[in-house]
C-alpha cells in the first residue's frame, strides 16, 4: 500500500491580478470627459489637487474625501533607510455615499 495517502497534496498557487495603473495623462482625460471641459482648462487644478494630496499624504495626515474615502496614512523606515507610507483607504459600500 502506498503511502501517499498521509503526504500533504502541493496546493495551486493563484497569482494575484496585475495592478492597473492610471497615468495622470488618462485621468486628465477622465476628468476633461465628466466635466466637458477641455484638458488643459483642467490640467492646473488637476496638478495642484495632485500636489496637495502628495503633501498631505507626506504629512500623514488622514483623508476624508467623499466619494473616494477615507485614507488613514502610517509611515515607517525600511531596512535600506528608505520611508515607506501605506494608505489604507476606507471606501463607503455602493449607494450609500451622495454623489
Amino acid at each position: 500500500m502506498a503511502r501517499s495517502e498521509g503526504k500533504p497534496q502541493p496546493r495551486e498557487v493563484i497569482e494575484p491580478e496585475a495592478a492597473k495603473v492610471l497615468q495622470k495623462r488618462e485621468l486628465l482625460a477622465l476628468v476633461a470627459r465628466r466635466t466637458g471641459l477641455r484638458n488643459s482648462e483642467i490640467k492646473t487644478v488637476v496638478e495642484a489637487t495632485l500636489a496637495e494630496l502628495g503633501e498631505a499624504i507626506a504629512s500623514g495626515m488622514t483623508l476624508a474625501l467623499p466619494p473616494l474615502g477615507r485614507a488613514r496614512i502610517s509611515r515607517r523606515n525600511d531596512r535600506s533607510g528608505g520611508e515607506v507610507i501605506t494608505l489604507r483607504l476606507r471606501r463607503a459600500t455602493s449607494g450609500t455615499h451622495a454623489s
